[in-house]
């Protein structure tokens, strides 16, 4: 938690207000469910990540750096809020740093927040937040960079009358190097209990190069309990392993530092922090309802790293293991003592030792085994992408229609799915998407009770955005009006500008305008039916940038497509940053990609596809897949410029197979006439290979042979000279964090000058199998500067 540059093409649909009738289709006729649509004016946060309206009618949103602003909001109209002040909160972003070793960084200013909860009454609420080192390690930002995997910390803050009072009631939590971190909290009252979900520090169990070789530890992986009672108003620093490169028994600057591991938390038998439930990869959040609890969990990432050796055995260990796949995201209904199914060897197998101490008091060998999200986990129900906020809808809205249902923010898929419970609350019975197109990235979702500020009302974060939609239920305040739902092009049932049958085509509910379909450009057709998505009068299926109507010539250098945590609107089609596809000149752009196969990953701040397939642009062929562009202007006689791109870990953990690739390319846009640069297996060995076709003709090719796998990372690039009309490739091969040498695949080569002289050039990713098996193949970034 998958977070823009410069001169990036942002291509976000605004989101407006819209006042809307009412009620939902003939097939659900005897529930009137439908809601409107609109951002929060005047809200000023910052990448958020958690919000919630505690008891004092105010709504808590948390920023990703740890700032927390408390926003008065006025509702002026129907769908119109509008903040009217802002409380900022710096206790938890001012909470001291350190590094792995314990050290401490007091240049290191703020903290990765993804949990809040907001209790207490209305004259003194109170709030939990979780937070934790705010740097990233893993491939992507360099591996094992230092960050102190002992920071997480939960912090209660409590409102007097006149200041809030800040305490930290437990430090020293395990935060994994990437950025799976102590995530969302629920309270049980009665028992005074906080639960807080805690997140792996492996993709699948073992560790892997994309985790920075970090195993699980004795706490990470799991729903915690702490009992509030015993720890009072006091700190609980969760006692530590002894660091053998620590002198003495009690460490330096404990709990901070977990050093890999040696210096991890231990499980202390009746202690305050207990694990309630082990085996949950990334869990995001948490919900109680009636007594029940439940985890949002999200899966793991093919080639991001396996299970752990002695899988499915009670000897499993804490060796590195590549590879892995990709599974569904997952609800659980949270109970004591249950398995989640992502194993934690440490806590699994006692002869898992650090610096010859074992952090557990005994072995549990069922945490040896991986699971497959589903009904071998006993998940509730599944999601093919990334899902991370839960909420219940407690209000009585619609004849009680949705009260006791769980909201999920999709954060991949830009849902809002609504899941039907039976009446135990241990089975589903209905998983679909309550809002569609909600913004980007939606990260977090929390909802009004009946008796609330809001009534009815449900409120999303949008990480990418910076945004906070309302969605506002069409009884608002009294009853809905009509909504026939019919199936005819000549209505628009909830006036949100699409008609009846647009919506219905698209899966939308006609009766909701809070569920709209996808519109780029904002005609109120739908992509789906609209034959020129971004109203340039170029069909999509020959339009080369489907999704930018100056087709590239606005698009100046520099320009940087990256998937960075820390980016805003990155927009482009399916979140890529990309206006584009490889057009074949006869199929629509949005048939030559798969986006269950593929994800954005703001988390990782990579692009990956799961499955590159056989498609290719190459000979006469030219049935590519995923070859996202953007066009870049060339005006006439710029100064030479450099494409470059990078690819983490190819074939890691893999022995590539002839015809697999990946890498960049840059053309004008269509499949007979481009040059590439790619990583591959060549004829089983591995190489770098550069191809220029022409006419659907290879012009020009070269190899250099690169031992594959082996390159934590490959960059590959093109140097592009205007003027003269050539271009050159390249590429540098980096491991341990150390780049190799710039390596050259052949002399300059010409190229038409047209695709160079007051033109987009198209420059993107490419990838396929050339027929053989399907691979995983992930990106960093795409740059094109001088």
């Amino acid at each position: 938690m998958r977070r823009p540059r410069l001169h990036v093409l942002l291509l976000v649909a605004s989101l407006v207000a819209m006042a809307i009738p009412l009620t939902s289709a003939p097939a659900s006729a005897a529930t009137s469910v439908g809601f409107g649509k609109s951002s929060l004016s005047g809200a000023s946060s910052e990448f958020p990540t958690s919000l919630q309206f505690g008891p004092d009618g105010r709504l808590y949103v948390a920023d990703m750096n740890g700032t927390i602003r408390v926003y008065t909001i006025d509702r002026t109209d129907r769908d119109r809020y509008t903040v009217t002040a802002t409380e900022t909160i710096d206790r938890v972003a001012n909470i001291a740093n350190h590094d792995d070793d314990g050290t401490p960084r007091p240049d290191l200013t703020g903290r990765l927040v993804t949990g809040l909860l907001v209790a207490g009454t209305a004259s003194n609420p109170v709030i939990y937040v979780t937070s934790s080192d705010p740097r990233r390690g893993g491939a992507k930002w360099g591996g094992d960079v230092g960050l102190d995997t002992n920071s997480g910390t939960i912090t209660r803050l409590r409102w007097n009358g006149t200041r809030w009072l800040g305490r930290d009631l437990v430090r020293g939590l395990p935060r994994s190097e990437e950025v799976h971190v102590p995530n969302g909290l629920a309270l049980d009252p009665k028992t005074r209990t906080l639960y807080v979900a805690v997140g792996g520090n492996t993709n699948m169990g073992a560790p892997s190069v994309a985790f920075a070789e970090l195993p699980e530890y004795a706490l990470s992986a799991a729903i915690l309990s702490i009992d509030l009672d015993s720890i009072g108003s006091t700190t609980y620093d969760l006692p530590t392993l002894d660091d053998p490169t620590r002198a003495g028994t009690t460490d330096a600057n404990d709990p901070f530092g977990g050093n890999d591991g040696l210096n991890q938390a231990r499980l202390v038998p009746r202690g305050p922090v207990q694990i309630f439930s082990p085996g949950y990869r990334n869990p995001f959040d948490l919900v109680r309802v009636g007594g029940r609890l439940y985890a949002t969990d999200n899966g793991p990432n093919r080639g991001a790293g396996g299970p752990p050796e002695g899988d499915g055995t009670a000897a499993c260990t804490n060796d590195v293991q590549e590879l892995g796949i990709t599974a569904d995201d997952s609800l659980h209904l949270v109970e004591a003592a249950d398995y989640g199914g992502h194993p934690d060897p440490t806590r699994g197998n006692t002869a898992n030792t650090f610096g010859g101490q074992s952090p557990v008091p005994s072995s549990d060998p069922a945490q040896c085994t991986w699971l497959q999200p589903g009904p071998a986990r006993g998940s509730l129900t599944t999601f093919v992408r990334s899902v991370d906020g839960v909420d219940v809808y407690p209000a009585k809205n619609f004849g009680g229609a949705m009260k006791g249902d769980l909201l999920v923010a999709g954060y991949s898929k830009n849902e809002i799915y609504r899941i039907g419970l039976n009446a135990a609350g241990d089975a589903v019975t209905s998983n679909e998407a309550l809002f569609s197109n909600v913004g980007e990235h939606p990260l977090d979702v929390t909802a009004q009770g009946s008796g609330e500020i809001f009534p009815g009302t449900i409120w999303v974060a949008d990480q990418a955005l910076n945004t906070i939609t309302v969605f506002e239920p069409n009884d608002y305040g009294g009853s809905p009006g009509p909504c026939t739902g019919l199936d005819d092009a000549t209505l628009d049932d909830d006036a949100d500008g699409f008609s009846n049958a647009d919506e219905i085509d698209n899966g939308t509910d006609p009766c909701s305008a809070g569920d709209i379909p996808a519109d780029q450009d904002n005609d109120r057709v739908s992509d789906l039916n609209d034959p020129d998505d971004d109203n340039d009068s170029l069909l999509d299926t020959s339009d080369a940038f489907a999704w930018d109507p100056n087709n590239g010539t606005t698009t100046m250098l520099p320009v940087t497509v990256s998937w960075d945590p820390v980016a805003t609107g990155l927009g482009g089609i399916a979140a890529t940053g990309f206006s584009g596809l490889m057009t074949d000149g006869a199929t629509d752009y949005r048939q030559l990609f798969d986006p269950d196969v593929m994800a954005v990953s703001t988390a990782s701040g990579t692009l990956s596809i799961d499955e590159v397939a056989a498609g290719t642009a190459e000979g006469a062929g030219n049935d590519q897949h995923f070859g996202f562009q953007l066009g870049v202007f060339v005006p006439n006689g710029p100064p030479a410029f450099r494409l470059a791109g990078r690819v983490l870990a190819p074939f890691s953990g893999l022995t590539p197979q002839r015809g697999q690739e990946m890498g960049i390319m840059l053309g004008p846009g269509d499949q007979d006439d481009f040059a590439e640069v790619v990583v591959g297996a060549g004829n089983g060995s591995g190489e770098v290979r550069f191809r220029l076709e022409l006419g659907g003709q290879a012009s020009a090719t070269q190899a250099v042979p690169l031992s594959l796998p082996g390159p934590d990372a490959v960059d590959l690039s093109f140097r592009v000279d205007p003027i003269h009309s050539t271009i050159r490739a390249r590429y540098v091969a980096i491991s341990g964090g150390a780049a190799g040498p710039t390596v050259p695949l052949g002399p300059a080569v010409t190229v038409p000058s047209s695709w160079l002289s007051d033109t987009a050039l198209a420059v993107g990713l490419i990838s396929s199998s050339h027929g053989a098996d399907p691979f995983p193949a992930t990106w960093d970034f795409l740059r094109a500067r001088e």
